[in-house]
């Protein structure tokens, strides 16, 4: 997410849409024109603001569900494809087998609530009260070099997981709102042992895009320790930072 919400936006005097100039600058520069398929964990904006205008930009395919598809068709582009997907259906894109899994949003614990719950209303229109949670979404991607779990929150969803998997190489995960660091470790990681920890949803998304910073998170994320304890408890695991612009190599 490049497009970052101001002061203005919170107190509903502007519209909140994708920086579309920024987002077609940041692809440009790291040549991110090949992107075949986009998805989103949920409609919150600092998850799905600039996902239509990306696959405009690019000729992707946004793969959404019903409230997603509410902010790609607000912006009444012809060129902004969307494609509904189905939970525990799978999405089949080259060599990639995507597998949508519908789960929870976390309460916000910082403010005991939840955030703009329910679905994106139908009269959307880029107020930045609009982007309500709708559903919430995790997703298995199986290739064959391995399969990696990409989940936005901190809280596992074992159950389902494990009705499609009985293993997974590489964990991508939320790490923002956890409740504690056992969550994490005794989650996805202590169940399914993947050789590789990537973290994520820890970024400073509260202020302009800082594309200096390494790393930049959240106040209250406590992510050194959150690493420590990782290698304490698996020192053989490869625990990576995702940096900005940096890529990053999962499988040889």
């Amino acid at each position: 997410m490049f497009t970052r919400a101001g002061l203005q936006h919170w107190m509903n005097l502007s519209k909140l849409k994708s920086d579309e100039e920024l987002v077609a600058k940041i692809i440009k520069e790291h040549d991110l024109q090949k992107v075949n398929a986009l998805f989103a964990s949920h409609s919150h904006y600092d998850h799905v603001i600039d996902a239509p205008i990306a696959a405009k930009l690019t000729g992707a395919t946004f793969y959404v569900d019903s409230n997603s598809q509410k902010v790609a068709k607000a912006y009444k582009e012809p060129k902004i494809k969307t494609e509904l997907f189905q939970d525990q259906k799978f999405i089949q894109i080259g060599k990639f087998k995507i597998t949508p899994i519908l789960r929870n949003h976390s309460h916000i614990r910082s403010l005991g609530l939840n955030y703009l719950p329910g679905p994106v209303p139908d009269t959307f229109d880029f107020n930045f009260y609009d982007y309500h949670v709708g559903d919430t979404w995790f997703y298995l991607a199986e290739h064959p070099d391995g399969k990696i779990l990409i989940d936005q929150g901190s809280e596992p969803f074992l159950d389902k997981l494990k009705n499609l998997t009985t293993d997974v190489q590489v964990v991508i995960q939320g790490i923002a709102n956890r409740e504690s660091d056992e969550v994490i470790l005794k989650g996805y990681v202590g169940s399914f042992k993947p050789s590789i920890f990537i973290p994520t949803h820890f970024d400073n998304f509260v202020f302009p895009l800082n594309t200096n910073a390494d790393v930049w998170p959240l106040p209250g994320v406590k992510l050194e320790g959150l690493m420590k304890k990782m290698k304490k408890s698996y020192p053989n695991k490869k625990v990576i930072y995702p940096k900005y612009a940096k890529k990053i190599e999962l499988f040889k």
